[in-house]
């Protein structure tokens, strides 16, 4: 669309104007904006403004003020000073004669703008702006600045002025303040505005004095309102400002108890407090002790008493809300005196800031002031720890006056996380009770930072609250001291000198309670009860009398469905804590297990729990015969779910809906239409092969032995039984593996059943000889799902190979290094990264074998391997790909620096270097000449930093790939978009500045720097 032409009248202007703001289309009015802004930068914008700025309409009058400030922003260096003070002048009384025209208050306030953005401009001009323009409202017209010198004090200027003029000069006072406030301080380009500011901070506080003022009017009340945001605006101001105390903040104290009064209008009360909260929070020091001592009388003040009350009932509305932060503010800002106070007045008033903490309502939906107040008795704990442990011994007068409000502080936060009924908290809505669980988590970390104070006497009240509420049946209360016990529990499980209040709790008749389900206790209650067993494992540990009743509870549960997934994990978590307590009960165990299964289906994960729960206790048993006995009897579970769902597979009719061991492979248990046989027996596959993967975990030993690095008898130290055990095992995974050949998740479930005994020091069911491993491994082709995992497994074994005896590792290696090329050699020959995970995971395992033993590597045979390894890794440093990219740089940067332990093996590297030393030279100039991402720089320079401390050569290599341009794009030298803005000298340079660094740290910035010039400047914004 073409744009609009420029119009050549100004009644075209007012027309195109009052197009402006009405009904048009978007198109239309960007049209019109887009010419009006023409005009506006136009030579001639001065004259239209002036010609504009008397018109009638406002909307017209407005487009003048706004070209004002626009002109003055684009124009004003080409004002002299002469024509400064006239410009002054004429803006001054254009904005004294809209206020005489009535015009809209939107346009006189644009017309103030344009004064501020003159005074930030020729502040040297205007320096008493306030003043001033004080002046010149008094007269009724702008006139020249130096008439100022003939001027009556500004208190009397200030006194003269009527209700609307009062109401203007504020308004100026008030934009002046903010937008020199929006300017750098630290810039020497303002330095001279900002001081010439605070120079009328004396002129500003007689004005502000004035609107203080007792209102007789509407327009009165409106402008003392006015007043108070122009008060906080000048304060903050004064914060941030490195002017003279006495400039500036002196002068505006004196505000501060004129603005104390308006506390007392309740048209004026919201923005009142909203100034002091504001400068107590950020700005405390501003108030002298005077200041402090008046607020702390407003507070006891009858009004002050009756907004207390009211907050206390339930009035959490904007007023009440804003009085109970307007006291929180004062307890911040007061918080060490309040502390250290033990005068009556201190005393009441933090009394009155723990009651903030029990108003009425429940918390969050209708108490709104509760979290702030948790946050002021957060902070004051906070402190009084401080003050408490910098006293040495000596106890400090005011402890137990503090004490006693810790104890009502505690007390309230107990009553107000009690949860509401049931129809009270459906009706909130999910921002209500995501709000409700974080104010709990809040008190359990304010609970937890009490208990470094009250230790001991904070255990004990909520052990003796925990039986009171027991007997009386309060659910409520029971539910809320059983979870500020658990928040307590890492502040004390592990010290046994707590036990004898815990044991109060666990001795109860609690427990027997929650046993009898949902008819008897909420279900609320029964989730935190049964977490609370958890929370405690160290308790238990210690008492294991009370470990039965706790277990048959939390096995009780699993089968519900809402407390079924947390009484697995807290299963889990006991047992595991507790496992060596429990090696005689494992048999009892077993069997409970599978009483369970045989009722119901089992939530996959809580069942995955209890496996872990039982095989973390079979682990711990002493007697090796015994051990293996109870894992395969819990082993033999699986492989006959395993034997189940092959079966199902080859025949199909055998499925029945009511057969329990079919249901375990339904999701969900009852569907909606009948299930494919297939899904139903991998499903089942899944669940057996997850539970296994449990199992070792759970059979993982939780104790570090050292490790025999020369020991070489650990197949001697595997018994029979032990070696039949893992050989079945093994067949087993395999097994599962043939059957489901397309299904990624299995071979992802038993690299994880490998993993768990990689870590593992002494013989078990899942630490497999190193032969069963690699033979596993080196079975896989390159079509086995997930193959990116299998060769971050092996990466992992061979990690632990390194960790065991010495002689057995040359043999696994010598299998795996060719197997692990062979897979690479089988990616997309143009696309070494076409599968990142094998790119990167490949490169890493060959990398571990370089860093231990070479030799491995310079043994591969055919010998083409080794030379297509190599290569591979070239081509993945001239891809995009991030991650197999660094793997391929950390092993260029090892294999430069590897130290051959013989003179044939030297040779080999000697030689591969000299054949790969000047590609490799080459790749990484393609990449740091601008090919590379920003991100990849620092990892890309150190194989280059390793190249010129390491290789004699390194020198000519380089300089050979910066002169050889790149033309085909391949890699092969310096990029040709590069090379047309980079000469051969910029080239030559950088070359010598990174040979004269020999591998120090600065390199990286001289590659970042060289990698920006190559780049272009568009890309200068990323160094």
């Amino acid at each position: 669309m073409d744009p609009l032409p420029l119009p050549t009248s100004l009644a075209e202007v007012e027309g195109l104007i009052r197009a402006l703001y009405q009904p048009n289309p978007p198109e239309t009015i960007s049209r019109i904006q887009e010419v009006l802004q023409r005009l506006q930068r136009s030579p001639e914008g001065w004259q239209l403004a002036e010609s504009l700025i008397a018109h009638p309409e406002d909307n017209i009058r407005f487009y003048a003020a706004l070209t004002l400030i626009v002109k003055l922003n684009r124009d004003s260096a080409g004002l002299n000073e002469d024509d400064a003070k006239l410009l002054l002048e004429n803006i001054v009384s254009w904005t004294i004669q809209s206020l005489s025209d009535g015009a809209a208050p939107f346009v006189t306030k644009k017309l103030c703008s344009a004064l501020i953005t003159y005074f930030v401009l020729f502040s040297h001009v205007w320096p008493a702006c306030v003043r001033h323009f004080i002046y010149c409202l008094d007269l009724g017209r702008g006139v020249p600045v130096e008439n100022l010198d003939d001027a009556l004090s500004t208190d009397i200027l200030v006194g003269n002025l009527d209700s609307q003029k009062l109401k203007v000069a504020i308004w100026f006072v008030t934009s002046l303040v903010e937008e020199v406030g929006k300017t750098d301080m630290n810039s020497i380009k303002y330095a001279d505005v900002h001081q010439r500011l605070a120079k009328n901070g004396q002129d500003a506080t007689c004005l502000l004095a004035r609107g203080f003022a007792p209102p007789i009017d509407e327009v009165g009340l409106k402008t003392q309102e006015e007043t108070l945001a122009c008060f906080q605006a000048w304060i903050l101001y004064a914060q941030r400002a490195s002017s003279d105390v006495d400039l500036l903040v002196t002068p505006l104290r004196q505000l501060v108890d004129p603005a104390l009064q308006c506390f007392t209008n309740e048209h004026l009360f919201q923005a009142t407090a909203e100034l002091f909260s504001d400068v107590l929070q950020n700005y405390s020091g501003f108030f002298t002790k005077a200041h402090y001592d008046a607020l702390s009388s407003f507070f006891e003040s009858q009004w002050a008493v009756n907004h207390y009350q009211q907050i206390l009932h339930g009035n959490h509305r904007e007023d009440g809300i804003s009085f109970g932060l307007l006291m929180l503010a004062y307890g911040d800002a007061q918080v060490q005196a309040l502390l250290e106070g033990t005068d009556e007045r201190s005393q009441r008033f933090l009394e009155s800031l723990s009651g903030l903490l029990a108003t009425d309502g429940y918390l969050v939906g209708d108490d709104a002031i509760f979290v702030p107040a948790l946050e002021f008795w957060s902070t004051f704990i906070e402190t009084m720890i401080d003050c408490t442990f910098s006293d040495g011994d000596q106890s400090p007068v005011w402890k137990p006056y503090a004490e006693r409000h810790l104890k009502a502080v505690v007390t309230n936060s107990w009553r107000k996380i009690q949860w509401p009924s049931a129809e009270i908290f459906a009706e909130w809505d999910s921002a209500e009770r995501a709000a409700f669980c974080d104010a709990r988590k809040d008190v359990a970390d304010m609970l937890q930072s009490v208990f470094t104070l009250e230790g001991l006497d904070l255990i004990s009240f909520f052990a003796n609250l925990f039986l009171q509420a027991l007997a009386s049946q309060s659910w409520a209360e029971l539910e809320a001291t059983a979870f500020c016990l658990g928040a307590l529990s890492d502040c004390i499980s592990e010290d046994s000198k707590y036990d004898a209040e815990l044991s109060k709790v666990f001795a109860s008749q609690f427990f027997h309670l929650l046993g009898q389900g949902q008819a008897a206790v909420p279900l609320r209650l029964r989730q935190t009860g049964l977490s609370l067993i958890e929370r405690y494992c160290e308790y238990f540990e210690r008492h294991a009398d009370y470990l039965p009743n706790a277990l048959n509870l939390l096995f009780a549960a699993v089968g519900d469905s809402v407390l079924g997934g947390p009484s697995a994990r807290s299963i889990s978590t006991l047992c595991s804590s507790c496992r060596t307590i429990l090696t005689g009960e494992a048999g009892t165990f077993i069997r409970h297990y599978q009483n369970i299964r045989g009722r119901q289906v089992l939530d996959a994960l809580a069942e995955e729990r209890i496996v872990l729960a039982v095989a973390s206790i079979i682990q711990s048993i002493t007697d090796e015969n015994e051990k293996l006995q109870k894992f395969e009897e819990l082993y033999t579970i699986f492989k006959k779910d395993f034997e189940f769902a092959v079966q199902l597979r080859s025949q199909p009719g055998l499925v029945d809906l009511t057969n329990p061991n079919v249901l375990r492979g339904l999701d969900p248990p009852i569907p909606s239409s009948f299930p494919l046989v297939e899904g139903i027996s991998l499903h089942i596959a899944l669940r057996s092969m997850r539970c296994i993967a449990s199992m070792s975990k759970g059979m993982q030993d939780v104790k570090e032995s050292p490790v025999d690095l020369e020991d070489e008898s650990q197949a001697a130290r595997t018994s029979e039984k032990l070696a039949a055990l893992q050989a079945d095992i093994v067949s087993l995974l395999i097994g599962v593996q043939q059957v489901f050949s397309t299904t990624g998740e299995i071979v992802e479930i038993i690299c994880n059943i490998l993993r768990a005994g990689f870590s593992e020091t002494e013989p078990g069911p899942f630490v497999f000889p190193a032969d069963i491993v690699t033979n596993y491994f080196v079975q896989q082709s390159f079509e086995t799902p997930r193959m990116g995992t299998l060769l971050s497994t092996a990466c992992s074994f061979v990690g632990s190979l390194y960790r065991g005896p010495k002689a057995i590792v040359p043999s696994q290696l010598v299998r795996l290094v060719p197997w692990v090329i062979a897979l690479l050699q089988k990616l997309p020959a143009p696309e070494p990264e076409a599968d990142t995970e094998i790119s990167q995971n490949g490169i890493c395992l060959i990398d571990r074998v370089l860093s231990k033993y070479p030799e491995v590597l310079f043994q591969v045979q055919p010998g083409q391997m080794l030379e297509f390894f190599f290569m591979f890794t070239l081509k993945v440093l001239n891809g995009k790909e991030p991650l197999p990219k660094t793997a391929a740089a950390d092993f260029w940067s090892n294999f430069i620096t590897l130290k051959p332990p013989s003179p044939d093996l030297a040779s080999h590297v000697s030689n591969a270097m000299s054949y790969f030393g000047p590609l490799l030279a080459q790749t990484l100039i393609n990449n740091i000449g601008g090919n590379a991402a920003r991100s990849e720089l620092d990892k890309l320079s150190e194989p280059l930093k390793k190249l010129v401390t390491q290789q004699v050569q390194a020198q000519a290599w380089l300089e050979g790939a910066l002169t050889r341009t790149d033309e085909g794009g391949n890699g092969g030298g310096f990029p040709s978009a590069a090379a047309e803005r980079v000469s051969m000298a910029e080239r030559a340079a950088f070359l010598k500045k990174v040979v004269g660094l020999r591998g120090a740290r600065q390199t990286n910035q001289v590659v970042r720097e060289f990698w920006l010039l190559c780049r272009g400047s568009s890309f200068a914004y990323v160094s």
